[in-house]
């Protein structure tokens, strides 16, 4: 989603009063119908005629500060910007108080990417005129480029104070609102825009993006519909509902959606080209994916595509085996993730500390000492399906669901409400004094978080709570549920951690680790380490699921899980593609390769970037033997 603050000054000028006027200058301005000439004219968006005849005019008046700034809206508009630049420093030299183009001048500079020159110029133009309405909005809007959102949050406050119907203020407010993840506020302010402006086919679609993180993807797909009934050659628009159908691995819809917005919009608007590269990989097209990709340029495309652009490239260009290629796409990738906003707000390190210090604390001479199952009011206990993330989990997660008798909850919060009540200690010491009532407590907290999230239809089922790095609150789980079963997810260190640095994630403070190698091969070592401490101090029902062995033999890999849950094998399990497509939003990275028939290119990846791979290799080697790889 692009935001749509003001790119070109909404007001270009008036005729200034005579008092406006320095008092060096005398009939400085050209007379007013030839001024509403131009502004008639740039009205009409004849933008190449209007900056032809201000240049002329300026001859005649050369000290006019608003032909100038209406010669530099009108190159503004031709994306002449440094020319525009000039035009509005022209302007301010004959007039430095000319509010209306230090907020032009801040639109001119903020296009080229000089963002504390366009703050300064906003910030000068709101001393000059507090209450214009344009530079609130353009002050918000660079803020919020720079991941400065708090204040871009007030700036926009501060507009919509001065002028309450001021819609493209509401849509902006709501583009900040949405990257602190306050996806209400955020629908609300788009909304606030449609009712005053219903046509206004921007916030159609910047309210869909938010419906589509939101999860709500029919109201989503309902948006980007409404935006290009309004707009139908509108690329951004065309883009996101491209993106929601690829996501939901809706493919035939995804192409003819493509092709639509090739008719309409052109295959040279760069995020059309994106989306023309991503319908080539799904379709296997590699090389065609990777020469759509070569056309983009990487600084015209949404801030939001241009991580997941690296991730493309770097996908497709393993796949034709142009491994140097590929990685440093990847690396690529992950730099960009970390400079953005939405990286500040987490650490790696403190996630990576958190596990280390379980790990200690469970690797003292303490022992647990809790009785068996406390049985509650609730269901029986959940099956966990952990692992390392990239470990295969999502695979084994669809294969699972195709049973008639399993029910699995994809990554959510359960094991997270249930600890609440731990105050975030999980040592051997608070485990042990926790009471029968507060595990009961527990107990119920975690079912009354899995009823949100589990399909009603589903009553009576085992269920199966899928959520990779559970596996570093297994101690936790444990004690809350003694008699739950345990499905670990494994596959080969490198493989696992390459593909972790490899894959674009939702950000948080685990996922953060991913963005470098070596981290990652640190939290795989943590995780790995703390996990070996839970088998050596408790008794867990545990059952093991190697990747490689998966894709190589589902039946015989699966058969032996079905009956260490206690079920009966079923026929459905080898359909598991068509459990996929039926899913629709698939909400892991794996979303586009579970529709696939099994595949065994992933195995062993990762000995093509040996050379890349080499600095963890120390790291991840005791892991390699450990678990027989």
């Amino acid at each position: 989603m692009t935001n749509h603050f003001q790119r070109v000054p909404r007001k270009v000028g008036k005729q200034a009063k005579a008092s406006q006027t320095p008092p060096m200058v005398s009939h400085a301005e050209p007379p007013k119908e030839q001024l509403d000439r131009l502004i008639g004219l740039y009205g009409q968006g004849r933008l190449a005629e209007v900056a032809q005849l201000s240049a002329s005019m300026a001859t005649e008046f050369p000290n006019s500060p608003i032909l100038y700034n209406i010669l530099g809206a009108a190159n503004m508009g031709l994306r002449n910007f440094e020319e525009a630049i000039e035009n509005f420093k022209k302007a301010l030299q004959i007039k430095p108080d000319y509010a209306e183009a230090h907020n032009s001048l801040g639109i001119a500079l903020q296009s080229r990417g000089r963002f504390p020159e366009a703050i300064a110029s906003y910030e000068k133009s709101l001393q000059i005129k507090p209450d214009l309405v344009e530079a609130h909005n353009n002050h918000g809007a660079v803020l919020k480029e720079q991941g400065r959102l708090d204040e871009a949050i007030a700036s926009f406050g501060k507009a919509l104070k001065i002028d309450p119907r001021f819609v493209e203020a509401y849509n902006n407010l709501g583009a900040a609102l949405k990257e602190q993840g306050r996806l209400d506020e955020a629908i609300a302010s788009f909304s606030r825009a449609l009712l005053i402006k219903p046509d206004y086919a921007e916030a159609h679609n910047s309210l869909g993006v938010s419906l589509q993180n939101y999860d709500r993807l029919e109201e989503a797909q309902a948006s980007f519909g409404k935006a290009l009934k309004i707009k139908p050659n509108y690329p951004e628009a065309h883009c996101n509902l491209c993106g929601l159908y690829e996501k939901q691995n809706r493919i035939e819809e995804f192409e003819m959606a493509v092709a639509e917005a090739t008719r309409l919009c052109g295959e040279d608007h760069m995020e059309i080209l994106f989306r023309l590269a991503q319908l080539a990989s799904r379709k296997n097209q590699h090389e065609a994916a990777v020469g759509y990709l070569n056309r983009i340029r990487v600084e015209k495309i949404q801030p939001s595509l241009r991580a997941v652009y690296f991730s493309l490239l770097g996908k497709s260009c393993d796949k034709l085996g142009r491994s140097e290629e590929a990685f440093s796409a990847f690396v690529n990738q992950n730099e960009l993730t970390l400079a953005s906003a939405e990286a500040k707000k987490f650490s790696p390190d403190r996630y990576l500390n958190s596990i280390q210090k379980r790990k200690d604390s469970w690797t003292t001479d303490a022992e647990p000492h809790w009785l068996g199952p406390v049985a509650g009011p609730g269901p029986s206990s959940p099956t966990f399906l952990i692992g390392f993330p990239r470990s295969g989990t999502t695979l084994l997660d669809t294969i699972l669901r195709s049973h008639p008798g399993i029910s699995v909850v994809e990554e959510k919060p359960m094991v997270g409400a249930m600890i609440k009540g731990f105050n975030r200690r999980q040592s051997i010491a608070v485990l042990n004094a926790f009471s029968e009532s507060d595990i009961l407590g527990f107990q119920a907290a975690y079912f009354e978080e899995l009823k949100v999230h589990l399909d009603q239809r589903d009553g009576g089922k085992l269920v199966v709570d899928k959520f990779p790095l559970n596996i570093s609150d297994v101690g936790s789980i444990h004690r809350v549920f003694p008699d739950a079963k345990f499905v670990l997810a494994l596959r080969h260190p490198c493989d696992c951690v390459l593909s972790c640095f490899m894959q674009t994630f939702k950000l948080n403070g685990a996922m953060m680790n991913f963005l470098s190698l070596e981290q990652s091969a640190k939290l795989y070592a943590a995780v790995m380490e703390l996990w070996s401490a839970y088998r050596r101090k408790l008794d867990l029902d545990v059952h093991v699921v190697k990747y490689e062995e998966l894709v190589q033999d589902l039946e015989g890999t699966c058969k032996p899980l079905i009956r260490f849950l206690g079920l009966e094998w079923d026929d459905n399990l080898r359909n598991y593609q068509k459990t996929a497509s039926e899913r629709g939003h698939i909400n892991t990275p794996s979303y586009s390769q579970v529709v696939q028939p099994l595949y065994k290119q992933a195995s062993g990846r990762w000995t093509h970037y040996r050379k890349q791979m080499e600095p963890v290799l120390p790291v991840l080697q005791p892991w390699i033997e450990a678990f027989g790889y």
